[in-house]
């Protein structure tokens, strides 16, 4: 992964999260063409680019680096879909406030 000398502003953000079942392709390869992962999410390309490593913020201080990976039909503006793989917990999970930077990038695809 590439660093720039600045990590970039912290920005507010919806997160959603999805699971492999159903939607386009085989749920288990990304737009990217990488394999899901618990660290890919899902992105507005034109918002944040494919390959951009994020750090996502929670509301409980929690903070985790993803790479941003794949996209989807309603991923649009600033808002993110996290994979995950128990359709339980995405649903326990829902819709929540974020905060999103990109701290570099990594070549994907």
């Amino acid at each position: 992964m590439s660093r720039s000398a600045k990590d970039g502003p912290w920005m507010d953000f919806t997160a959603t999260w999805y699971t492999p079942s159903g939607g386009v392709g085989d749920g288990l390869t990304t737009a990217s063409g990488l394999k899901v992962s618990e660290q890919v999410i899902a992105v507005d390309p034109s918002v944040i680019p494919l390959g951009s490593v994020i750090e996502v913020k929670y509301r409980d201080g929690r903070i985790e680096r993803k790479v941003a990976a794949d996209t989807g039909g309603s991923v649009k503006g600033r808002k993110i879909d996290i994979f995950c793989w128990n359709r339980s917990d995405a649903l326990q999970n829902g819709r929540q406030k974020i905060q999103v930077r990109v701290i570099g990038q990594t070549p994907i695809g």
